[in-house]
């Protein structure tokens, strides 16, 4: 669950960078894009992370065949267990978690792409990472596990300050102090 301090950290850097999310805006669904926001405080990082559906399983439909039933299943799993940013040395562990979307067995409001609607993925995440403070850069997996990921807009506010970068296919290192 997203807690209101996360919602209200979250504000300024949404109201200066312009970024709005998917899922407030069916219209700003991209394939290719996904967003992620951060909210950093001490050891703690809460974060979200919106996908239109393709970027992740390479399709937006209902699962058909067994092949896709896979992909759905092994997606969801690695999105509830993975923690999608990490210091250098890998400290950050998952304290909590929660994936909206039809794959994961709810919709959060959106209807599935067979009824001519996108479907996207929204992940919320809570994380301790011990050393936080001290790391020069963040990693992410997202861009790297997901080829149909081509632009990942990463957004994050913090103790010193706020900020933006865009990621390419590949690149999974950004410096949120910088």
């Amino acid at each position: 669950m997203i807690s209101g301090r996360f919602l209200s950290l979250l504000i300024a850097p949404l109201i200066t960078t312009g970024t709005t999310f998917a899922a407030d805006n069916p219209g700003s669904h991209q394939h290719g894009h996904a967003e992620l926001q951060l909210a950093m405080s001490g050891q703690q990082v809460e974060l979200l992370f919106v996908s239109p559906a393709q970027n992740l399983l390479g399709f937006e439909h209902r699962a058909r065949t067994p092949e896709q039933k896979k992909t759905v299943e092994t997606v969801v799993r690695w999105l509830s267990e993975t923690p999608l940013i990490n210091t250098p040395t890998a400290s950050c562990s998952l304290e909590s978690g929660d994936i909206r979307s039809e794959f994961a067995g709810n919709t959060g409001g959106h209807e599935s792409g067979d009824h001519g609607q996108h479907a996207d993925f929204e992940i919320s995440q809570v994380l301790i990472c011990p050393g936080l403070q001290d790391a020069n850069a963040l990693t992410t997996p997202l861009t790297e596990r997901f080829p149909g990921l081509e632009h990942l807009d990463v957004a994050w506010t913090g103790p010193d300050g706020q900020g933006a970068t865009e990621l390419g296919h590949g690149n999974n290192q950004f410096s949120p102090g910088s």
